[in-house]
């Protein structure tokens, strides 16, 4: 059975012939394992799928070769078209103390956006600016640079081959909290500020940004991604809360996993940190197909063998080893006292993924990766 075979086998509730294992070693493992400057892998001057660069998807999947592991692919992307006369962002980097500063610009015809990213020789990078300063005027400028609606992206994702049966090609598509974090200068803070003072324009703006997300889960679904990632980390209750929640990524969840499911490919949430529940809410009002990475204390509050008793039937359950302390720390002996403990807790009949709460920090002992890949394909045996 490949991995991609067992992935979505497990993805949809079911029983592969072993626990799939997939730590989350999105970024920070991947890019020390390759030895180069961070700023090198994600500042190829490649084309970019997704969210990050081209070279950065190929060292995530040879790390996966590498712990031979079971792949998440989540780097790629449907490149939208756009009217060539619609305005676009131009970069320039400059080299800084810190290593690379990217500096962004885009004019449009009601004013200039601009944004800052800071790229590291050994962390991930990190934007320093975001485009949306004063809320309405950029938002207007900002649906100039991405159109107000009749959204197109090409039919076919161009680095499909990259992962191929190592794993599972994810469409990525982020929800709200994720997208208005991600573009509104001023951070959390500045987020829950606008969604409790400023609600006729965030409502303006959640109502564009539903329209184009389920347009982009349509173009991912007919592109025919092995599942669709709705992501993530911003809607965490450690920085937000069940109210937000239930207002903003319910109704996305709910339409998009729908999608899904007529489509017949799972659906996948990523939230981070504190998320019982939001376990709980998808779990029982929504068609999602799985779920990640459901962390345990103290960065999470999920109990794993709960949520397995409660909605192991119908929810597969992606998690939820620590990574903040545990993973660092662990001897190998106690990762795999761990993983045994969670494969007795959730393997149970499928719909179980060992893994970990969100990305390994970039020093994670790589005996502690080998050391779950080890577990599962033994002791996680069906």
């Amino acid at each position: 059975m490949t991995s991609k075979e067992r992935l979505i086998i497990a993805m949809n509730c079911g029983q592969p012939d072993h626990v799939p294992v997939s730590p989350d070693i999105s970024v920070m493992v991947p890019d020390k394992l390759d030895g180069r400057p961070f700023y090198d892998i994600h500042l190829d001057g490649r084309e970019h799928f997704g969210w990050t660069s081209a070279t950065h998807g190929e060292v995530y999947v040879r790390a996966v070769r590498h712990f031979d592991m079971d792949g998440f692919y989540m780097y790629g992307g449907l490149k939208q078209i756009k009217p060539q006369d619609r305005p676009e962002f131009e970069e320039e980097i400059l080299d800084v103390p810190e290593g690379k500063l990217v500096k962004r610009v885009c004019h449009t015809a009601l004013g200039e956006l601009t944004e800052q990213e800071l790229f590291f020789a050994d962390e991930p990078p990190w934007r320093s600016e975001k485009p949306i300063k004063d809320l309405q005027k950029d938002f207007d400028r900002m649906k100039l640079m991405l159109g107000e609606s009749g959204w197109e992206w090409e039919k076919e994702y161009r680095d499909m081959h990259v992962m191929g049966d190592l794993g599972v090609y994810l469409g990525m598509v982020p929800v709200f909290q994720d997208w208005y974090f991600h573009n509104r200068q001023g951070g959390f803070e500045q987020m829950i500020m606008d969604f409790l003072g400023d609600e006729e324009q965030v409502e303006k703006i959640h109502e564009y940004w539903m329209e184009w997300a389920l347009a982009n889960v349509r173009a991912m679904l007919a592109a025919k991604a092995d599942v669709i990632m709705l992501g993530g980390s911003s809607a965490s209750l450690s920085v937000s809360s069940p109210e937000f929640f239930r207002k903003f990524e319910l109704p996305f969840v709910q339409k998009a996993s729908v999608l899904c499911k007529e489509a017949g490919i799972p659906s996948h949430l990523h939230v981070c940190g504190r998320s019982w529940q939001l376990v709980q809410m998808v779990g029982e009002e929504s068609e999602l197909t799985s779920m990640e990475p459901i962390e345990e204390p103290p960065s999470g509050n999920v109990d794993l063998k709960e949520a397995k008793q409660r909605y192991g039937k119908k929810l597969c359950l992606k998690g939820n080893i620590n990574t903040t302390n545990f993973m660092l720390m662990a001897t190998p002996q106690q990762v795999e006292d761990k993983c045994k403990a969670l494969i007795d807790a959730a393997a149970e009949g499928g719909g179980f993924i060992l893994s970990t709460g969100d990305q390994c920090g970039r020093d994670t002992p790589e005996a502690n990766l080998f050391k779950m890949v080890e577990v599962a394909k033994t002791y996680g045996r069906y």
